[in-house]
C-alpha cells in the first residue's frame, strides 16, 4: 500500500500541558483540509489547538489522498447556477438548494485564496510557469479545468492527480506559525452543566489530556475505515460522528455512504483509487467481453453520477469491470496522472498498456453531523465542517470534486461564525470519561471482523436481512467491549462500532434506493421519500 508523501512545512509546535490540561480559545479536532483551512481563516489573535490522530510530521486523514480536483465555476461555459444545478441533480432529490448555491457562489474566491496561500494548481498549456498574479490580483483565467462525474462542463481545478496533497502542503505551511498541534484521539467532548460543549478529553501517548476551549470544531472526516474495501486510511472510523452524537448533537443522512466506482481491484482492505478525472479525460469502462456497459445506461456514460456507475459495475459478473485508459497514451498519463500511473504499476498493472480491473470501494460519507451553513451544530459551542458535517449540500450522493470545495467554503464559514460568537470565558469540562484498566481482547481482529461484516451487510448493496444481521452483531460486540481501555486503538474501535450502528440503523429505516443507498429489497426510488432526511436521536 503506497502512502502519501510528507508534503513539507513541518508540524506546528505542540501545546504545553500543565497538570494534564490545555486551555485555548478554539480546539479543532482533525487536521485535514477542512480543519486546517478553518484554522487559517480564524482571527489571528485567537489561540488555536488542532488535535490530530495522524502520524507526527506527516499528512493526516483522507485529504492528502484526494486525486481529483476542487469544483469551482471558473470556465467560460460555466456559472455558479450551473454548478448548483449539477450538484442538485447528483444529489438525487435530497440536496438543500441554498447549500448548493452557497458552495457554487463562494468556491471561486476560495480558489483565489488558496493560490494566495501558495498552492500551485495546473495552468493551461502555454501558461505553465507564468505568474499567478494578473493586473487585478491572482489570475484565475489560466487555470486548467478537468471534467469529472456529474459535471456537465469541466469544473475541477487541480494539481495533476495529487490535488489534495498540494492543498495540504500549502495549508500546513500557512497554519504552522499560528496553531499548536496535539497528537492524540478524542475520547469524548466536554460539556458544562447547561450542555454547552466546552472542549475535549484527548487520549495522547503520554496519557489523558483535558483541552478546555471557548469553541470546539469537529473536522474529523468520514467513516470509510468501517468497510473492508475502502479508498480511505484505516483510521477513518467516524470519530466525529460519534463524538457529536454522544454529546447530544443531531446527526443526519448517515445511511448515505458513497462508494467510488473505480478502486483498483487488489487484495487487502485498501483500494488504490483511480481518479474520476481519468474518465473525464476519455478513459472508458468495459465488461469482461469488452463492451462499454454504461453506454445506453446513462446519457453521460462513464461520467454519470458515482452511484450510477458503481451500481453498473456491481451488476457485472464478479462485481468487477475493466478501466481502459490505454488510448490516452503514456505521455498524457505521465504528465496528467503520474500518481495513478505509478500507483497502479506498484500493484502490477500498467494503465498505459492494458485495461485494469476496478471495483467500488467506500470513499465518502455523505451524511454526518447536522449543521447550518455556518457550521453550527444543534449543541451550543460545537461546530463541524468538512466530511463529518451534513450541511445538506450533497443530498444522497456527492458530486465529484465538491468535497474539497466543501472543505474550504464551509471551513471558512465555520471559522467566521466561531470568530463572531466566542463566549468570554472557558467553561467546565465536566467529568472525565471512564476507561477500562485492561483491553478486552485483540483490537485488530475485532476491527477486521467489523470491516468484513459492514461490507457484506451494509456495503454498496443492502437488504433488511443483511442489515438486521449486522445490527445484531454490532449490539453484541458493543456490549462485550464496554468502555475502551486507555489505548488509542481501543478508543478507535469504540468509535467505529458506534458509527457503524448509526449507519446500519438509518439504512434499515430508509426503505428505498436513492443515491449512495441501494436496497435490493426496495430497488426503486420512492417519491414518498423525496425531501425526507433521517435525523437520528443522539446516543446517550
Amino acid at each position: 500500500m503506497s502512502q502519501p508523501v510528507d508534503t513539507g512545512g513541518g508540524p506546528p509546535p505542540p501545546p504545553e500541558v500543565h497538570d494534564g490540561r490545555v486551555d485555548c480559545d478554539v480546539v479543532i479536532i482533525g487536521a485535514g483540509l477542512a480543519g486546517l483551512y478553518a484554522a487559517v481563516e480564524l482571527p489571528d489573535h485567537l489561540d488555536v489547538v488542532v488535535v490530530d490522530k495522524g502520524v507526527p510530521g506527516a499528512d493526516s486523514g483522507s485529504s492528502p489522498w484526494a486525486q481529483g480536483g476542487l469544483a469551482a465555476a471558473l470556465g467560460p461555459d460555466d456559472s455558479p447556477a450551473l454548478h448548483a444545478e449539477d450538484t442538485i441533480l447528483a444529489g438525487d432529490g435530497l440536496c438543500d438548494p441554498l447549500a448548493a448555491w452557497t458552495l457554487a457562489r463562494e468556491a471561486p474566491r476560495h480558489v483565489r485564496r488558496l493560490l494566495e496561500l501558495g498552492a500551485v494548481l495546473d495552468r493551461l498549456p502555454g501558461e505553465i510557469g507564468s505568474s499567478v498574479h494578473g493586473p487585478d490580483g491572482v489570475d484565475l483565467s489560466t487555470l486548467w479545468l478537468a471534467r469529472e462525474g456529474g459535471q456537465r462542463v469541466a469544473r475541477s481545478v487541480r494539481r495533476a492527480d495529487a490535488t489534495g496533497a498540494e492543498l495540504m502542503r500549502a495549508l500546513r505551511l500557512a497554519a504552522s506559525p499560528r496553531v499548536r498541534r496535539l497528537p492524540g484521539i478524542v475520547r469524548s467532548l466536554g460539556r458544562d452543566a447547561l450542555g454547552r460543549v466546552t472542549g475535549a478529553h484527548v487520549l495522547t501517548a503520554d496519557g489523558p489530556v483535558a483541552v478546555r476551549a471557548r469553541a470546539t470544531v469537529l473536522a474529523t472526516g468520514g467513516c470509510g475505515g468501517l468497510f473492508a474495501a475502502t479508498t480511505n486510511p484505516d483510521n477513518a472510523t467516524g470519530d466525529g460522528l460519534v463524538l457529536a452524537a454522544e454529546a447530544g448533537a443531531a446527526v443526519r443522512d448517515v445511511e448515505f455512504v458513497q462508494f467510488h466506482p473505480t478502486g483498483l481491484a487488489v487484495s487487502g482492505t485498501w483500494r488504490f483509487l483511480l481518479t474520476e478525472a481519468l474518465r473525464g479525460a476519455g478513459a472508458t469502462l468495459h465488461a469482461e467481453d469488452g463492451t462499454r456497459f454504461l453506454v445506453g445506461r446513462h446519457p453521460d456514460a462513464e461520467l454519470a453520477p458515482r452511484h450510477v456507475v458503481a451500481k453498473a459495475i456491481l451488476d457485472q459478473p464478479g462485481t468487477t469491470a475493466w478501466l481502459d485508459a490505454t488510448h490516452l497514451g503514456e505521455d498524457v498519463l505521465i504528465q496528467e496522472f503520474p500518481t495513478v500511473l505509478g500507483g497502479a504499476r506498484q500493484h502490477g498493472f500498467d494503465l498505459a498498456s492494458e485495461r485494469v480491473p476496478v471495483t467500488p470501494a467506500a470513499h465518502y460519507h455523505v451524511g454526518g453531523v447536522r449543521t447550518d451553513l455556518d457550521g453550527r451544530t444543534s449543541v451550543p459551542g460545537l461546530y463541524a465542517c468538512g466530511e463529518v458535517a451534513s450541511t445538506g449540500l450533497h443530498g444522497a450522493n456527492r458530486m465529484a470534486s465538491n468535497s474539497l470545495a466543501e472543505a474550504v467554503v464551509f471551513g471558512a464559514r465555520t471559522a467566521a461564525a466561531v470568530g463572531r460568537e466566542l463566549p468570554g470565558d472557558l467553561g467546565d469540562l465536566g467529568a472525565a470519561p471512564t476507561y477500562r484498566s485492561h483491553p478486552a481482547g485483540d483490537t485488530a481482529a475485532r476491527r477486521a471482523q467489523l470491516r468484513t461484516t459492514m461490507l457484506t451487510g451494509a456495503g454498496p448493496v443492502r437488504s433488511e436481512t443483511g442489515l438486521a444481521a449486522v445490527g445484531d452483531e454490532l449490539t453484541s460486540w458493543t456490549a462485550e467491549l464496554g468502555d475502551p481501555a486507555e489505548d488509542v486503538a481501543e478508543v478507535e474501535l469504540h468509535h467505529a462500532l458506534r458509527a457503524a450502528a448509526l449507519v446500519v440503523d438509518a439504512a434499515r429505516l430508509r426503505t428505498e434506493s436513492r443515491g449512495g443507498h441501494w436496497r435490493e429489497d426496495h430497488p426503486a426510488r420512492d417519491p414518498a421519500w423525496d425531501g425526507v432526511h433521517l435525523e437520528r436521536t443522539p446516543i446517550t
